[in-house]
C-alpha cells in the first residue's frame, strides 16, 4: 500500500487560484475578489458531445474550462475549438444577452459555472470588481477583433493575388486568341 501525500483543500485551491488567474477575465483581480467567484462557482461535468448551450438560447452563466475541449460554432463559421484553462459564456453573462454560437464539447469536459444571477450580483454589488472584470473582457474582445483584422488584411491581400493571375491569365487568352485569328 503505497501513500500518497495529501494535498491540502487549502493548497488546491491556490492552485485554482493561480489557474484562473491565467484566464483573461480574471486577471489582475485581487486575491479575495477571485476567492468570491471561486467560493459561488460550482463544478460542472458535461460528456463528450453533450451542448453546453445553443446558439440563440439564454445565457445561464459564466464558465471556466479545466479540462477538457469546446467547441463554439456560430451559424456559417468554422467552429473554434476552445482549450483549458479559458473562459466561455463571458460576453453574454455580462450583457445578459443570447448565446451567438453552440457550445458543444469535444470531449468529456470538468468547467466551474458561475450563474448568471451570482455573476450579475458580484458586479453590481462590487464596483471595482465590475469594473476590473468589464476591462479584462473588453480588453479579450479586442484582441479577437485584431485577430479578425488581420485575418480580413490577409483575405484582401490573396484577393488581390487572385485578381492580378486572373487580369495575367485574361491577357494571355487574349494574345493566344489574337494569335489564333491570324
Amino acid at each position: 500500500m503505497t501513500n500518497k501525500p495529501q494535498i491540502s483543500s487549502r493548497a488546491q485551491e491556490q492552485a485554482l487560484l493561480q489557474k484562473l488567474l491565467q484566464v483573461p477575465v480574471f486577471a489582475r483581480l485581487a486575491g479575495q475578489q477571485l476567492q468570491v467567484f471561486l467560493k459561488v462557482a460550482k463544478p460542472k461535468m458535461i460528456k463528450s458531445e453533450e451542448v453546453l448551450w445553443e446558439a440563440g438560447g439564454p445565457c445561464r452563466g459564466l464558465y471556466i474550462l479545466l479540462k477538457g475541449r469546446l467547441a463554439l460554432r456560430a451559424a456559417g463559421r468554422e467552429a473554434q475549438v476552445v482549450q483549458p484553462i479559458a473562459a466561455v459564456g463571458e460576453v453574454a453573462a455580462l450583457t445578459g444577452q443570447a448565446h451567438t454560437e453552440r457550445a458543444t464539447a469535444v470531449e468529456a469536459s470538468l468547467l466551474l459555472e458561475i450563474q448568471q444571477p451570482l455573476f450579475e450580483g458580484l458586479l453590481m454589488r462590487n464596483t471595482s470588481l465590475c469594473q476590473v472584470v468589464c476591462r479584462n473582457i473588453i480588453g479579450a474582445l479586442s484582441q479577437q477583433l485584431e485577430g479578425i483584422d488581420g485575418g480580413i488584411d490577409q483575405l484582401q491581400k490573396q484577393r488581390q493575388t487572385l485578381e492580378q493571375k486572373i487580369k495575367d491569365a485574361e491577357s494571355e487568352l487574349n494574345a493566344l486568341r489574337m494569335i489564333s485569328m491570324r
